[in-house]
C-alpha cells in the first residue's frame, strides 16, 4: 500500500483507488455527511473489500493495521443500500435490489423501488436484484465466492477478495440477510468482525443506530 499524503492508493479492478487518512467514525448518516463535505465519494462495498483485502496483504503496516483493527473492533459502513422485496405479482419479487450510494435523506436510507426497477431494466450496472434462495447464516469459503447475494454486492473480483478476508479468521463466515419478507424493508450494509466469535460478518440487514467507520474515496484518482 502506498501513502501519499493523507491518501492511502490501492489496486481495485484494474485501476487504482485513492482513500482519503484518517477514517471518518459515527452513525451511517453522520459518516455520509462527513465524506460529502469534504467533497469525497461514499465507498461502496466493492472499494470497502479492496481497501480491506489490500491491508491484510501488509497486516502489519501503520495503516493497514489501523484498518484490520477496525474491522475487528467495530466495521466499515458499506453505502449500498438493501431493498428487500416481499412475494408479490409484480416483475420484480421476492428478493433484494442492491443500490450502490443510495440516496440519504433526514438521516434516513430512501430507495424508490419503481426508480430501481427502472433502472434494472436499462441495465444501471449500480442496481443489482437478488432473487431469495441464496444462502445466508454461516458457510463456507466457496459457499460464500459462489453465493448470488454476495457477487452481486461485491463483483466477482470483490467477491473473490471478501473470500480472501475471511479465510483470514478461525470460523466460518456469517451472512446477515433474509430468506423472505413480508413487506418491503430497506437496509444498509456493513462489513466487520464485531464479536468474540472470530469470523467474519457480511451484513445487509443492519439499521442506522450504531457507530461505525468509513475512509472517504478520492474523486480525482
Amino acid at each position: 500500500m502506498e501513502v501519499e499524503k493523507v491518501k492511502l492508493i490501492i489496486p481495485h479492478e484494474g485501476n487504482k483507488l485513492a482513500f482519503q487518512y484518517p477514517t471518518f467514525k459515527g452513525y451511517y448518516e453522520t459518516v455520509a455527511g462527513k465524506i460529502d463535505k469534504e467533497c469525497l465519494k461514499r465507498p461502496t462495498s466493492p472499494e470497502t473489500a479492496s481497501l480491506v483485502y489490500d491491508a491484510f496483504q501488509n497486516r502489519k503496516g501503520e495503516y493497514e493495521s489501523q484498518i484490520i483493527k477496525i474491522l475487528n473492533d467495530a466495521w466499515f459502513w458499506e453505502f449500498t443500500g438493501n431493498l428487500y422485496l416481499p412475494k408479490s405479482n409484480e416483475e420484480i419479487n421476492n428478493g433484494v435490489i442492491l443500490e450502490q450510494n443510495p440516496t440519504i435523506e433526514n438521516g434516513k436510507l430512501i430507495m424508490d423501488k419503481n426508480n430501481l426497477i427502472k433502472r434494472l431494466k436499462e441495465n444501471d450496472s449500480k442496481v443489482k436484484f437478488v432473487p431469495f434462495g441464496y444462502k445466508i447464516g454461516e458457510q463456507n469459503l466457496i459457499e460464500l465466492q459462489k453465493n448470488p447475494y454476495i457477487l452481486a454486492r461485491y463483483g466477482k473480483e470483490g467477491a473473490e477478495k471478501i473470500v480472501e478476508i475471511a479465510s483470514k479468521y478461525e470460523k466460518k463466515p456469517y451472512v446477515y440477510s433474509w430468506g423472505s419478507v413480508n413487506q418491503e424493508i430497506v437496509r444498509i450494509s456493513l462489513l466487520g468482525n464485531w464479536s468474540i466469535s472470530d469470523s467474519l460478518k457480511i451484513d445487509g440487514i443492519n439499521r442506522y443506530y450504531d457507530v461505525g467507520h468509513a475512509f472517504g474515496v478520492c474523486k480525482n484518482k
